[in-house]
């Protein structure tokens, strides 16, 4: 009787042991499961990501796209020439009239040897209004051509005939562009070489020489 007891218990023991197993067996299972399905969803969440950054860049190729410029070079104009720009502005021209070299505007000396003054005509040829000060904002005077230039002061001298306002499709615009100069033989109107290099204009060169300067 006692060895009857003894081995019921014994087998009422071992199926709780293998109940409790399958317990564990199925809790470690459900956690695996879990485990994979949170990983494949950081993964999906890491595709998306890509996916995002991907159309990301490519909308800001699309925007960097460069400016088509369709007007060539013009480098070697004088005074009285006039240039055509093809620019991300729009299109326009800049008639060079007349240039002079002044020592005082205004009562006031230049920073450098002397002041240039250019007396300048500025048609809008595209099809919307164009800012005036826009287009004189990268036109720039030196004396070096592989260096640096100065652009327009005249907004800092009452006498100076400046630019300003809107000008319509077809209209022009006559007014005086003035800037400092160092003494040289030679002087260089242009379109600022960085603005240029940007692929954003065609670049535009009037050589003015001294001895056709008025003084």
């Amino acid at each position: 009787m006692k060895k009857m007891i003894t081995l019921i218990m014994l087998t009422f023991v071992m199926m709780i042991c293998l109940v409790a197993c399958g317990d564990d067996d199925t809790q470690d299972v459900d956690k695996n499961n879990e485990q994979e399905e949170s990983n494949l969803e950081g993964e999906g969440q890491k595709d998306d990501d890509i996916d995002e950054k991907s159309e990301t860049t490519d909308d800001e190729e699309t925007s960097n796209v460069g400016f088509d410029v369709e007007s060539d070079d013009q480098l070697d104009l004088g005074i009285g020439d006039t240039g055509t720009f093809d620019t991300t502005l729009g299109t326009y021209e800049v008639t060079l009239v007349s240039a002079k070299l002044e020592d005082n505007i205004d009562g006031a000396s230049s920073e450098l040897d002397r002041f240039i003054l250019l007396d300048l005509t500025v048609k809008n040829t595209s099809d919307e209004e164009q800012k005036v000060e826009d287009l004189l904002h990268s036109l720039e005077v030196t004396d070096y051509l592989d260096g640096s230039g100065f652009s327009d002061a005249s907004e800092h001298f009452d006498s100076i005939e400046k630019m300003s306002g809107v000008i319509a499709p077809g209209e022009e615009m006559s007014g005086q562009f003035v800037t400092f100069v160092y003494d040289a033989d030679e002087y260089y109107f242009r379109k600022d070489p960085g603005n240029v290099a940007a692929g954003s204009s065609n670049q535009v060169i009037w050589l003015i020489k001294a001895s056709e300067i008025e003084n």
